[in-house]
C-alpha cells in the first residue's frame, strides 16, 4: 500500500524486490561456497560464525542504493571481523564487489579504492600473522584481487560519468525547449503590443479628425451647407481610410499563413511617409495650420522604419487636434547619413488641460506608444513643454546598422 501512495506501480515494486532477493541469495550462497572451499583446501573447519557472516554480508546489500557508504563500510568491516576470527581465507572479490560498485556509481570513488585498499591488506594480512606464510606469496595472491576490485571501481565510475553525461543532455534539451517557448511567447506579446499600437493608431487619428470635422458640420449646417458637407465627406472618407486599416490588421491576425497574410495586406497597403501630405491634409481640414519642413536627400526607408515614422507623426498631430488647442503645428523631417529626425511643435497649451496630461504622460498610450515603437527600431524618442510655449515631439530612428534591420 505504501508503494502504492507513492505512485510506484504494484508490478515494479514486486520485481524489484524479486531482484533484491535473488541478488541477496545468490552473493549468500557464493560466499558460503568460497568459504566452504577454502576450508576444505586449508583442512581448516568453518564454524558457524563464519557462515553467519555470509548471510550478514548479503543482508546489507539492498540498503545500497540509499546508502552506499554504510553498505560499503559495513562489508569492510564485516570482512575484516572474518578475518580476525581466525576463519578460512577467502578473497574479498566477492564480499565486495556490489558493494564497492555500488558507491563508484553513486560518486565515491575515493571511498571505494579506500575501502578495497583495507580489504585487500586484511585479507593478506591475517594469513601472514596467523599462519606466517611468506609475504611474498601473499603479494601474488594480491595482484589479481587488486586488479578485479579495480576493475569493479573502474566500471562503476564509467557507468556513473555515462549517466552524468546523459542527465546533462536531458537538462540542456529540456533548457532548450524552455527557451524556445520563451522566445515563442515574447514574439506573441510584441506582435500584440504591435497590433494593440496599430489599433490605437488608427483609431485615434480617425476619430478626432472626425470629431473635429462633425463640430465643423453641425456649426455650419445651417449657415454654410456647403462646409457642412464638404466636413461630412472628409468623415466619411477618413472613416472609409481607417475601416480598410482595420481590416488589413484583422487579417493578419486571421491569417494562418504567410499568404494570407499577403492577402491582407494588399489589400490595404502599409502606411508610410508617402502618406505624409495626405495626412497633413487631414489635419488641415480640422482647422490646423500646418507647416511642413524637410531636410536632405529624401530615400526608400525600411518598411518597419517607414511605418513607424508615418505612426509617430500620425499620433502627434492626433494629440495636437484633440488636447492642445493649438492654432499651428510644424513638422521637420530630416534625412540624416545614418538616422532620421522627426520634429513635431505646436503652440498649444502644453500640460495645461488634463486631457492633454493624461494622453502625453508617461502612463497613457499615446506617447508611451511613439516611444516603443522608435525604441523597438533602435531610436529614441523625447517629448515634452517648450519653455517658450507648446508642446515638441523628437523621434530619432536609426537609418543604418543594427537597429534598423530589427
Amino acid at each position: 500500500m505504501q508503494n502504492v501512495r507513492l505512485g510506484v506501480p504494484p508490478s515494479a515494486a514486486l520485481r524489484r524486490a524479486l531482484v533484491e532477493s535473488v541478488l541477496v541469495a545468490a552473493v549468500a550462497v557464493a560466499i558460503g561456497v568460497r568459504i566452504f572451499v577454502s576450508a576444505q583446501a586449508e583442512d581448516r573447519p568453518a564454524g558457524v560464525a563464519a557462515y553467519l557472516f555470509a548471510l550478514l554480508i548479503a543482508a546489507v546489500l539492498p540498503a545500497r542504493c540509499r546508502a552506499p557508504l554504510g553498505v560499503l563500510l559495513a562489508s569492510v568491516l564485516l570482512l575484516i571481523g572474518y578475518h580476525g576470527l581466525g576463519s578460512p581465507g577467502i578473497s574479498p572479490v566477492i564480499p565486495l564487489a556490489v558493494p564497492l560498485y555500488a558507491a563508484a556509481v553513486a560518486g565515491h570513488l575515493r571511498w571505494a579504492a579506500s575501502a578495497a585498499a583495507a580489504a585487500l591488506i586484511a585479507a593478506e594480512l591475517f594469513p601472514v600473522l596467523q599462519d606466517h606464510q611468506p609475504i611474498s606469496s601473499s603479494i601474488a595472491a594480491l595482484l589479481p584481487q587488486a586488479a578485479l576490485l579495480a576493475s569493479l571501481i573502474m566500471l562503476g565510475e564509467t557507468v556513473r560519468s555515462r549517466r552524468a553525461l546523459a542527465y546533462e543532455a536531458q537538462r540542456t534539451a529540456r533548457r532548450a525547449v524552455l527557451d524556445r517557448e520563451r522566445e515563442a511567447n515574447h514574439r506573441v506579446t510584441e506582435e500584440r503590443l504591435r497590433i494593440a499600437r496599430e489599433l490605437h493608431d488608427v483609431l485615434a487619428h480617425t476619430l478626432a479628425g472626425a470629431a473635429i470635422q462633425v463640430s465643423v458640420a453641425a456649426e455650419t449646417l445651417t449657415d454654410d451647407p456647403a462646409t457642412s458637407r464638404e466636413a461630412l465627406t472628409a468623415v466619411r472618407a477618413a472613416y472609409r481610410e481607417a475601416r480598410a486599416e482595420l481590416a488589413a490588421t484583422v487579417g493578419v491576425l486571421r491569417a494562418d499563413s504567410a499568404r494570407a497574410g499577403r492577402r491582407a495586406a494588399d489589400r490595404s497597403p502599409v502606411p508610410g511617409l508617402a502618406q505624409l501630405d495626405s495626412l497633413l491634409d487631414t489635419v488641415r481640414r480640422a482647422g490646423l495650420q500646418v507647416a511642413v519642413a524637410r531636410q536632405g536627400e529624401p530615400r526608400d526607408l525600411p518598411p518597419a522604419m517607414d511605418m513607424t515614422a508615418y505612426r509617430i507623426v500620425q499620433e502627434s498631430l492626433t494629440n495636437v487636434v484633440r488636447h492642445a488647442a493649438a492654432r499651428t503645428v510644424e513638422v521637420e523631417l530630416a534625412y540624416r547619413p545614418t538616422e532620421i529626425v522627426l520634429s513635431i511643435v505646436d503652440d498649444g497649451q502644453g500640460r495645461a488641460q488634463p486631457s492633454r496630461q493624461r494622453t502625453g504622460g508617461d502612463g497613457g498610450f499615446g506617447i508611451l506608444g511613439m516611444r516603443e515603437r522608435a525604441t523597438s527600431l533602435g531610436g529614441q524618442l523625447t517629448a515634452g513643454e517648450r519653455p517658450e510655449g507648446g508642446f515638441q515631439v523628437v523621434a530619432i530612428l536609426p537609418a543604418a546598422g543594427n537597429g534598423a534591420g530589427r
